[in-house]
């Protein structure tokens, strides 16, 4: 990757995220386009992500390669190395761009119901295995201590509850892979991208487990109604296992005694309320704890209204 950053992505950075400054989408948007087409490799490679983000604007593929295109010829190597993974190919940047096929790579996964009460389904092989090794790749090095909601606040926390850690993805950390693999979610369960949460990946050590919770937001809790009503409710989950050489591990659904693992790429769903949107308690579960080797998932938390950008 490139050496110390510009002063201007510095400051397209703060406004992107809120970061020491008033959260200013649209203006760090600005700063990051002016210096990228100055030359500024790492503003053109936070362009690619806007772009493919739909980030205060429509969502754009086309728009976000080329971008991606100007930070590899500026010499930004993941910009690089995100055109080789797209296209499968290793050449100049903008060969490999026209290879990449977009609609291959975020059109719906097959998909089957395995129960209808939770209503829990599974999408074999959703993710290639090259795309599972990318992203652990990028997730190793943004690990850090998992939270959970603190049920007196509603804010998140850190608690014994749940031992593992988490790498969590905002604007800046994110890339064009994963963001189609955000948009292959979402075609896969029909539910607007926008409507999808920050994207995570867990990775748990041998005996590190997330105990007995829920996903969805309990409206009865005065502290979850108020974000339920701006942000929506979390009505689905979707789990992706990024790798198979661990034992145990499962997601086990304690109330009704069942346990799911997948092979690496296979993914699990879960609707976190019933047809009548309430909260269905049955979808209670928790990480069970590997016995040998790390177990990497990607989570992704699915609300029914769009989500703030970031």
């Amino acid at each position: 990757m490139l050496g110390r950053m510009s002063a201007a992505y510095e400051e397209a950075a703060a406004l992107l995220t809120g970061q020491g400054v008033a959260f200013s989408p649209a203006k760090g948007a600005a700063v990051a386009e002016k210096a990228a087409r100055s030359g500024d490799a790492a503003c053109a490679a936070i362009m690619a992500n806007l772009a493919g983000a739909g980030f205060g604007a429509s969502q754009d593929w086309s728009a976000a390669l080329d971008w991606l295109v100007r930070a590899a010829e500026l010499g930004h190597e993941h910009a690089r190395a995100q055109l080789a993974l797209l296209s499968g190919m290793e050449s100049n940047a903008g060969a490999m761009r026209a290879a990449v096929d977009v609609q291959a790579w975020v059109a719906a996964r097959p998909t089957q119901l395995l129960l209808a009460r939770p209503r829990i389904g599974t999408a074999r092989g959703f993710l290639e295995p090259p795309l599972c090794a990318w992203l652990k790749q990028r997730a190793g090095p943004l690990q850090a201590a998992a939270r959970v909601y603190n049920p007196s606040t509603g804010q998140p926390m850190h608690h014994d509850v749940r031992s593992n850690t988490t790498a969590l993805f905002t604007i800046l950390e994110t890339d064009l892979p994963l963001l189609m693999v955000r948009r292959r979610i979402a075609e896969t369960v029909g539910v607007p991208p926008l409507h999808l949460e920050r994207t995570s990946i867990f990775r748990y050590e041998p005996g590190q487990r997330f105990t007995r919770h829920v996903d969805y937001l309990d409206p009865h809790q005065t502290q979850y109604r108020q974000q339920i009503a701006t942000y929506g409710q979390r009505v689905l989950t979707f789990l992706v296992y990024l790798n198979e050489d661990f034992d145990g591990g499962e997601t086990t659904f304690l109330l009704i005694g069942r346990k799911f693992r997948g092979r690496s790429g296979d993914a699990v769903f879960f609707y976190n309320v019933g047809e009548t949107g309430d909260p269905d308690q049955l979808t209670a579960h928790e990480g069970s704890p590997p016995t040998g080797g790390q177990k990497w998932l990607l989570s992704q938390f699915i609300r029914n209204k769009p989500q703030a950008p970031g």
